[in-house]
């Protein structure tokens, strides 16, 4: 059978999922896997619901969060492959010694298109003994219009992706201060699809599982540049040198697993940051969410 495989957004942080395409690893595992674009954030959640034959990549937050309403929900979470935080803070000068609670002294505007990035964030902000409600937060915004406010000087740091971040870099407007990669294990893309698909295709799963271990053994065999080369038809309107630049900081920071085995450590880093920012009513277990029997394709 075909599967549907559902990109939730395009971000380059997804590099390796394009790359699974571009290499033909899909083929080589013996799986005929089709790439759907999205076209509207999330809508890899609304295909899962209308039926069969369909795997999506996305956060486990949106599992966690469908099992914290409903303990008897049908999503499972499998093969991590975006295995850090991609998101990076800018400010205006340098500050090497940048560290997130300085964030209580200076206009910021955090990254809420989605909700993993602040849900995250304000967890390390916990956990360094500053309230996040206490922030001059700009929220709600979206990522071009505060980068906007923030080359005109009325923020005094941004929340942003890649390939932004290198792009200010590159024109001399910014310099990085904080990079989600060092915060070391959050767990922030996967596939995840319904258990009983799972369960009736685990021989088609077992291969999606096979050929994103061989793209992520690639993505780490390979530079910036290379990975730039192999997937920019999904972003032909950026300087693929650019992007290679990008793509080459990501991997520096270990934002990919080396394999696509699940880190617990990274789910609950996940977790505590949903829990202590009420995204989610009530703790959920690894074992709940976590489909296992892949990690060693």
């Amino acid at each position: 059978m075909t599967i549907s495989l559902y990109e939730n957004f395009r971000g380059l942080f997804y590099a390796p999922y394009y790359a699974a395409f571009e290499i033909g690893a899909y083929d080589k595992a013996g799986v005929d896997v089709e790439f759907v674009a999205a076209k509207v954030m999330g809508e890899g959640n609304d295909a899962i619901d209308r039926g069969d034959g369909v795997v999506a990549w996305g956060g486990p937050m949106r599992v966690l969060k469908d099992h914290a309403k409903n303990p008897d929900s049908e999503l499972i979470s499998f093969c991590e492959v975006v295995g850090r935080d991609p998101f990076i803070i800018l400010g205006h000068e340098p500050k090497p010694g940048f560290k997130v609670q300085d964030l209580k002294d200076l206009k910021f505007a955090s990254f809420t298109e989605a909700p993993t990035p602040w849900n995250c964030l304000q967890e390390d902000l916990r956990r360094a003994g500053v309230d996040p409600q206490s922030l001059d937060r700009l929220a709600g915004g979206a990522q071009d219009d505060n980068i906007e406010k923030f080359l005109s000087g009325s923020l005094d740091a941004v929340q942003v992706l890649e390939p932004n971040a290198e792009k200010l870099l590159s024109e001399g407007k910014a310099h990085i201060w904080f990079e989600g990669t060092s915060r070391g294990p959050c767990s922030y893309t996967t596939f995840y699809a319904r258990r009983s698909f799972v369960d009736e295709h685990e021989s088609e799963m077992l291969a999606m599982v096979k050929a994103m271990a061989e793209t992520l053994a690639w993505v780490d065999s390979v530079n910036g540049d290379e990975i730039a080369k192999t997937i920019k038809k999904y972003f032909p309107d950026e300087d693929s040198a650019l992007l290679g630049r990008a793509l080459e900081r990501y991997r520096k920071g270990q934002l990919w697993n080396k394999t696509p085995a699940f880190s617990r450590a990274g789910l609950e880093r996940l977790h505590d940051g949903l829990v202590s920012n009420d995204f989610i009513e009530r703790e959920v277990s690894f074992e709940e969410i976590i489909d296992s029997r892949f990690d060693k394709p």
